[in-house]
């Protein structure tokens, strides 16, 4: 054991303090730091740079999910329509699927019948031909009945079903060039609502279906604002970004 020399001290008080300065450690010294709140400019700063980045997080979410590729677990969302009145093809029951190939089938012997004649053949006409939909169909369970209206340019070919079915009613939508001529022919702009004539004439060509018993007679300028839904195979803005 080593040997503390403790100094000779005849007051007791003053030993005692010094044994007490040999065995406990000095006291360690308090450091006081004043910690000041931030001005209310900074903390406004900071608020705002926060928001701004949940801001840009959010938009570059959205842009990712409208952009994903054909194929992705987001396709769904981006192949639904872009617009209340539109419904695309794939989303349509069989039945209806059956009625707009023929009613396609039927555009374009009624767009051949055009180019040739200058006039839009009547639904007698067509019917005579045995061309669907408007010749008689064994096989068809849709009872529709199809007129033809014109009104200056606009041309349809309207199917309407017979009272208590649930088939809805179908229109071919025509728009004749107007007396001003027509829209310029462009090669990428021949599309599913654009045919071309041999003339060189482009016609703005839609299909569309409505609810059964609330279709009113007669023809119309704008389809949609009577309730009618357009039949598309592709979804409108994806065609654009594919140009």
């Amino acid at each position: 054991m080593a040997h503390v020399s403790v100094p000779r001290v005849t007051n007791p008080v003053r030993r005692t303090l010094q044994w007490l300065q040999i065995f406990v450690p000095a006291r360690t010294a308090v450091r006081t730091v004043e910690v000041a709140p931030p001005s209310s400019s900074d903390e406004a700063s900071w608020v705002f740079l926060t928001a701004t980045f949940i801001c840009l997080c959010v938009l570059y979410t959205l842009a990712f999910q409208l952009h994903l590729p054909v194929g992705s677990a987001g396709d769904r969302r981006t192949a639904s329509p872009p617009l209340p009145f539109l419904v695309l093809f794939r989303d349509l029951p069989g039945k209806e699927q059956r009625i707009f190939r023929v009613m396609q089938e039927g555009l374009q012997e009624g767009l051949r019948m055009r180019g040739k004649d200058g006039e839009w053949p009547s639904v007698d006409t067509l019917a005579a031909l045995d061309i669907p939909p408007f010749a008689i169909d064994v096989l068809d369970k849709s009872g529709l009945t199809w007129t033809q209206h014109r009104d200056g340019p606009l041309v349809e070919y309207l199917g309407t079903p017979a009272r208590g079915t649930d088939t809805p009613a179908f229109l071919i939508f025509i728009q004749e060039p107007g007396p001003n001529g027509s829209e310029q022919f462009v090669p990428s702009v021949v599309d599913e609502e654009h045919q071309l004539l041999p003339d060189g004439k482009l016609l703005h060509v839609t299909y569309w279906k409505h609810a059964p018993g609330s279709v009113r007679r007669g023809s119309t300028s704008d389809p949609a604002l009577e309730g009618w839904l357009q039949i598309r195979i592709t979804n409108p803005f994806q065609e654009l970004e594919q140009r």
